[in-house]
């Protein structure tokens, strides 16, 4: 039996485009040969073969998103679709930004031009039976790997439902479930980390969504998961909560509003509360690429229950644990197919050396994307600390995407 299986797997490779490179090829099966041959792979590795179209004589490519790995032949070999995303930055700061402005992602010494690698992320995504999908990214930095998000996706279940288990990025305002390489701009919000978490709210747990049959889109998101905002190894218990709705306000202009709740046990009787409200407009004329898109969130912090918390050394950036408010607001214009713009306006609790009161910072940027596979930016940004001071930052992204990706949270 082991031996036939691998020489049916054989004749099936040999017959295809893929390994045949010949002057004067040997015809292609007839489809019902064809069709023969994958049913009997399928019940060599235990599985029922599905009833598909024939798979045709030439590659298949995939779209990203798309279910069943990136070709006819991906899938006969129950291989999922592979996926690799790098970021890398140039960055120069005036002024001591780990200091007067802790914050995660891309900064360096004041004064120095730098050269960073930020981020490699990898994906594996795949149905893996009628009933789950299953989507992992690990992603690899500079201060080691770790798994970004690793869960199953239930496929089948009655009433519009959707489950979700694993771990994951918390369903919570916006921002917070996108992967950075989705991201108009090259670094995230102040606000996020100072109120919502280091990087991203998210752990291991369950999540189950409901799309309503209501005329317009609106889902309902409950999450139960264990989370370390501070990713100091404190993981609690963290329920959330949210509801996204999508209007459409004629044919060219889409609004997007959402409201997010949740809440953070933090032992002995006391709690973390946290808030978001999310708005998200775009026009975009019909048969074209330009869109401009506005956006912004609101996310306040409150705790409970007890006095404000100290928030250790490293995770100075995220304030002084007590309770806050702070939001942005961006305005991206998509040029055409290569070309798009942004402005953004933050305004956040200050941290680290700086006085108490808010930082606000404006941001531009300008992306150039060589193709749907790799893109080019250029952030500068004025940042103003309590008290007046003023601080320039410059960021130089770059990032590519290789392999079937599949879509994120939209």
């Amino acid at each position: 039996m082991f031996k036939s299986s691998w020489a049916i797997l054989l004749a099936v490779l040999l017959a295809g485009p893929l390994v045949a490179v010949a002057d004067d090829p040997a015809p292609a099966p007839p489809d019902a040969e064809r069709q023969e041959l994958e049913a009997q792979i399928a019940r060599e590795l235990g599985s029922t073969p599905s009833a598909s179209p024939a798979v045709t004589t030439q590659p298949v490519a995939t779209p990203a998103g798309a279910s069943g790995g990136a070709a006819p032949w991906a899938r006969l070999l129950v291989l999922p679709d592979i996926s690799a995303v790098g970021s890398f930055a140039a960055v120069q700061d005036s002024y001591d930004v780990g200091s007067l402005s802790p914050r995660e992602g891309a900064q360096g010494p004041a004064g120095k031009p730098t050269f960073l690698f930020q981020e490699l992320e990898l994906g594996l995504q795949a149905v893996i039976d009628p009933n789950f999908r299953a989507d992992v990214f690990i992603s690899f930095t500079p201060g080691g790997a770790s798994v970004e998000e690793a869960y199953l996706t239930a496929l089948a279940l009655p009433g519009s439902l959707q489950v979700k288990a694993g771990r994951f990025f918390a369903p919570f305002g916006r921002l917070n479930q996108l992967h950075p390489h989705t991201w108009d701009f090259a670094d995230a919000p102040l606000a996020r980390g100072r109120l919502l978490a280091a990087e991203t709210l998210s752990g291991p747990g369950v999540d189950l969504l409901w799309l309503s049959p209501l005329p317009w889109f609106a889902e309902l998101q409950l999450a139960a998961q264990t989370t370390d905002p501070y990713d100091v190894g404190d993981g609690r218990l963290t329920g959330t909560a949210k509801l996204q709705q999508f209007f459409s306000l004629s044919e060219a202009l889409t609004l997007g509003v959402g409201l997010s709740a949740a809440r953070r046990d933090e032992g002995a009787g006391a709690w973390r509360d946290l808030g978001d409200a999310d708005l998200f407009l775009k026009y975009r004329p019909l048969g074209g690429r330009a869109y401009l898109a506005l956006q912004g969130e609101l996310y306040t912090r409150r705790f409970r229950g007890h006095a404000p918390v100290a928030v250790p050394a490293a995770a100075a950036f995220q304030g002084d644990g007590t309770n806050g408010t702070g939001g942005y607001a961006q305005l991206v214009w998509r040029k055409d197919t290569w070309f798009s713009y942004g402005v953004r306006y933050d305004h956040a609790p200050a941290a680290g050396e700086s006085a108490p009161g808010a930082e606000q910072r404006w941001s531009v940027v300008g992306n150039w994307y060589p193709s749907e596979f790799s893109r080019l930016a250029l952030q500068v940004a004025r940042d103003q600390r309590p008290g007046g001071a003023i601080g320039w930052e410059s960021i130089l992204h770059l990032e590519f995407v290789m392999g079937a990706h599949g879509a994120h949270p939209f």
